[in-house]
């Protein structure tokens, strides 16, 4: 399929992956990318990138391109932070026992984490619970709550969630415990009786960021806390260090967690990838030498293709508690145990994901939204394959595993389907359920998984009448190949770290021709490289990942159109500027 005509709007395109694709052109304001490239002495490119992110003047410019830790808001202007405060003060002071129930994910891990290790530079033992994926699912249970009392818990502090589970905390309090809600998910209707809900998505929340996850509120949390307890704990190097290895800890949950990389998260990432390289934290410091990443320095692509992942695998196919365990414990063997189990796990998680995606693939029908389950899925691994279902087919998917009676999976989504708003009106089928817009959890019976399908489809028929809008690829600008020099690629580099809300840059160009004869790589010959040149100037490499399906057709261009990010690539001991192509257009 080949379509024709790059304009400078909205353009159909064909892409490199199965789901075709819409090209959409940030606006440009040539008044306001003049200013930005003269007052901040940088190319018009990143100017142009700058705009096309939403900054609007020199100050957010300069904040963006430079992130400084004194731009970090105080931690007390969170809402409900002060009561918070109070509460932890005072169980410090009357020696109360303290839990933290955290989330198995490697957000709530890394929360959990951040929490133990304060605590314990305060010479508190406090007690945690890391829910199992399986056996517990997901949030605060009654049982949790009960091995807490049993435990002499008098003040529980719930990480990345907590927010939801109003029954839970209201047991709690009749146990005489009172709780502490350090959480970023949608807040319901009705909220529960906490001592205090630190969270920035509350209605009429005051916080000037709205971004935080569960791990940066752990670190704001144990920020603020030091900052009562005594002057001296701000001139202690055990204090120091605590505070880079969180920060570490928190970049590894914002970027595993998908949060918006501006504003304070992009500050806590870009300080939090230099802590992970030289964090003090043993564990830390094991999985990262373990990912051999220990030699250079780390980007948030390390952490969602090599760390999170790793930390990730024992929380689907065996306990997070280990997971949680390596990230606080100083025994060494112990340390190199668990890593020895993360690795095997891993390998596992693989094997078991490739099977059930095949399995699931063959399922898919035409409905708006694919609702596939089976009783010999793992559900530790079910997320994953939703969202290869989504990245696949363009559509909404829910990937579920029976256990007996019951269903449990998530759901991944598309732009404009929200799955927390879908799955709220299918409350009355559900045995449990809630998330986000793009991802979600649920539980039902088995013997409702087909009203399910056709509810679930019935919603997506009135919110997505047309169906599933095409995946949109957006586009910073259309730019000349020969405006693509080592100076300047390097200078938008600036603009990292990359991640949700804060996209690497992408450009367009047009009447490329392909100089030579394209190459297939990789085992399958699944991916594809080229030389591309325009208008006479000097060919660039260009590789197109998951694009070996279209070698004829590129082989055979007279032209073709290509969006693209540019990189600086450095091997062989050649600085030579690439291109990283995400989707052709053959002309």
């Amino acid at each position: 399929m080949v379509t024709v005509n790059v304009q400078r709007a909205t353009c159909n395109v064909v892409t490199c992956n199965v789901v075709e694709k819409r090209w959409e052109f940030a606006p440009r304001e040539p008044a306001l990318e003049s200013r930005l490239a003269r007052g901040l002495r940088v190319s018009p490119v990143t100017a142009q990138l700058l705009v096309a992110r939403g900054v609007r003047d020199l100050v957010a410019g300069g904040a963006f391109l430079r992130p400084a830790l004194d731009s970090l808001h105080d931690p007390k202007g969170l809402d409900n932070m002060p009561a918070a405060v109070a509460r932890a003060e005072a169980a410090l002071r009357a020696n109360e026992r303290i839990g933290v129930f955290g989330d198995y994910d490697v957000d709530g891990i890394s929360a959990s984490a951040i929490l133990h290790n304060f605590f314990r530079l305060l010479g508190r033992d406090i007690h945690v619970r890391i829910p199992h994926r399986v056996t517990d699912g997901y949030g605060l249970s009654i049982a949790a709550v009960d091995e807490f009392a049993a435990a002499g818990v008098r003040l529980m502090i719930t990480v990345d969630c907590g927010t939801a589970n109003r029954v839970e905390i209201a047991h709690a309090r009749a146990r005489g415990i009172d709780t502490i809600v350090l959480d970023h998910h949608e807040p319901p209707a009705q909220l529960p009786d906490a001592c205090a809900i630190v969270n920035t998505k509350l209605p009429g929340s005051t916080y000037p960021f709205r971004g935080l996850c569960s791990a940066g509120l752990a670190f704001k949390f144990a920020w603020a806390l030091s900052g009562g307890l005594a002057q001296s704990m701000k001139h202690r190097a055990d204090f120091h260090a605590f505070l880079l290895d969180a920060m570490g800890l928190v970049a590894l949950g914002t970027v595993a967690d998908v949060s918006p990389l501006v504003g304070e998260n992009r500050v806590l990432v870009r300080y939090g990838l230099d802590a992970l390289r030289g964090c003090g934290n043993p564990g830390l410091r094991a999985l990262v030498e373990k990912a051999r990443l220990e030699d250079r320095a780390l980007d948030t692509e390390d952490i969602s293709f090599r760390l999170a992942p790793r930390l990730n695998a024992l929380g689907r196919l065996g306990t997070a508690r280990d997971a949680f365990e390596l990230l606080t414990t100083t025994d060494g063997a112990r340390i190199a145990q668990i890593l020895e189990l993360l690795e095997s796990s891993n390998r596992t998680r693989r094997d078991i994901e490739h099977r059930i995606f095949e399995e699931a693939r063959a399922r898919v029908d035409s409905e708006r939204v694919i609702v596939v389950s089976d009783p010999g899925w793992h559900v530790g691994v079910v997320g994953i394959v939703a969202a290869r279902l989504v990245d696949e087919f363009g559509r909404p998917a829910f990937v579920l595993a029976q256990e007996g009676d019951l269903a449990r999976g998530s759901g991944r989504s598309v732009e404009g389907f929200a799955l927390h708003e879908a799955l709220a009106s299918c409350r009355e089928l559900l045995v449990s359920g809630g998330g986000h817009a793009r991802a979600a959890g649920l539980s039902l019976r088995v013997s409702e998984l087909d009203r399910f399908r056709e509810r679930i489809n019935a919603v997506a028929a009135e919110t997505m009448p047309d169906g599933p809008p095409r995946p949109v690829l957006r586009i910073d600008d259309e730019v000349p190949l020969a405006h693509m020099t080592r100076a300047v690629v390097r200078e938008a580099g600036m603009l990292a770290p990359y991640g949700e809300a804060n996209p690497p840059p992408l450009f367009v160009a047009s009447h490329v021709r392909v100089a030579g004869h394209p190459r297939l790589m990789g085992k399958k010959n699944a991916h594809l490289s080229f030389y591309a040149s325009q208008d006479g100037g000097p060919a660039l490499r260009a590789v197109a990942f998951d694009a070996g399906h279209l070698y004829d057709a590129v082989a055979g261009a007279q032209t073709l159109s290509l969006a693209f990010t540019p990189q600086v690539n450095g091997w062989g001991g050649r600085e030579e500027v690439e291109l990283l192509v995400q989707d052709v257009k053959l002309v």
